[in-house]
């Protein structure tokens, strides 16, 4: 199994100038902790995260060194947490050294970047193009969707994948960002959050309606009226 078996293709990104507050406020309505950031050819530039805003200005919670500290420490650094700690947009505070990896991944691989790195997520690339990103969660869910079988997806596995994702991706609904699609042996398995039945009932029937597939494993969870506005 490889990223591009697991992957969540629907992700919200932001460019490199847009405002820290949009990007907080995107964070917090989405209940994600990390935004890809894109420059102005649609390349990836960096990751805003969580961790980000722990060191700011505004929430008094700016790095403070001693000034021993301080004659110790290279212009450099010291000028790099006064433009993270005040910064304004996503390029000023923005992560360029995160790992990422390509579509065909295997997923061992990926469980060592995600453990190596300490990270939740990671981005997955081909040339600098963002394709989709590979959660820990996405890993747990691949496991179970694979334990009983150990079925490896197919090529027609992927075919069906792919159109479950452009038909969802066609509907208001279907883009739900924390869902993930797993198909192994025309088995498709459902897996994340949905808000009623009636939300699950139009992603088994937009499953079914794929030709190949054999049958449809709901693994969502009701959570209840959604408390944001994608």
């Amino acid at each position: 199994m490889k990223a591009r078996d697991i992957l969540t293709a629907n992700v919200i990104t932001v460019g490199v100038d847009a405002p820290l507050a949009e990007i907080a406020d995107l964070l917090v309505r989405n209940r994600i902790g990390s935004l890809p950031v894109l420059d102005a050819h649609d390349r990836v530039a960096g990751v805003v995260s969580e961790d980000d805003f722990l060191r700011r200005i505004e929430t008094g919670t700016e790095r403070r060194r001693s000034r021993l500290a301080e004659f110790f420490t290279s212009d450099a650094v010291l000028q790099q947490d006064y433009v993270r700690s005040r910064g304004l947009r996503a390029g000023d505070i923005m992560r360029t050294d995160q790992p990422r990896i390509g579509p065909d991944a295997e997923l061992a691989e990926i469980a060592d970047v995600l453990e190596r790195h300490n990270i939740h997520s990671v981005l997955v690339v081909e040339g600098d193009k963002l394709v989709g990103i590979v959660s820990r969660s996405d890993l747990v869910r691949a496991y179970a969707s694979v334990a009983d079988t150990r079925a490896q997806p197919t090529e027609g596995d992927r075919a069906i994948r792919e159109a479950l994702l452009l038909e969802l991706a066609s509907q208001p609904w279907g883009r739900r960002l924390e869902n993930t699609i797993v198909v192994t042996d025309g088995i498709v398995h459902l897996w994340g959050q949905a808000v009623s039945p009636t939300e699950r009932a139009a992603l088994r029937v937009a499953a079914e309606r794929i030709p190949g597939v054999r049958t449809v494993q709901d693994h969502t969870t009701l959570t209840g009226p959604a408390s944001f506005v994608e």
